[in-house]
């Protein structure tokens, strides 16, 4: 695993799509559709891991910092992500993918907490010294603990 503080080299091609194909993708949106109220997200607390035990490998979560307003950290990034791209940001901000990556990274979480909606994209990537993934990302917004503060749940599937 990487412990450099930015992975630039990770080459990130992506387009948007309107269903996800993936099984565990669709999973995933099946059981965030089930707890999300009519007014308002899902919490949190509203998943719990041993529901999502099949689907847990491939899953991150993303919160704002209540402790410095507009940063963002992944709060857990599952172990089939971390294997595939050979990187560990459990703990740290989207900044540790270099300036260009971050930066879409950044939009797509500010897009799914401001509109409330769903983002899902297929593409291609090529990790740190490792072969080239085709896959597919579901980024769903949720409420934090706290009530107050965004963040996401999101998935990255390989299709192999």
């Amino acid at each position: 695993m990487s412990s450099n503080s930015s992975v630039v080299d990770i080459n990130w091609d992506v387009r948007e799509i309107a269903a996800a194909e993936h099984p565990k993708n669709q999973r995933l949106i099946e059981l965030y559709d089930s707890k999300k109220p009519a007014d308002g997200l899902p919490g949190r607390d509203d998943f719990d891991m041993l529901d999502l035990k099949d689907v847990i490998t491939g899953l991150f979560i993303v919160e704002e910092v209540p402790e410095d307003e507009g940063l963002i950290r992944y709060r857990l990034v599952g172990s089939e992500i971390e294997q595939r791209t050979g990187v560990e940001p459990t703990g740290r901000n989207p900044d540790m993918f270099g300036a260009a990556l971050s930066a879409k990274l950044k939009d797509i979480y500010r897009r799914i907490w401001e509109t409330g909606e769903k983002v899902m994209l297929r593409g291609h990537i090529l990790g740190l010294g490792i072969e080239h993934i085709d896959y597919e990302m579901v980024f769903l917004p949720i409420m934090a603990r706290d009530g107050k503060r965004k963040g996401g749940i999101a998935s990255m599937f390989a299709f192999n």
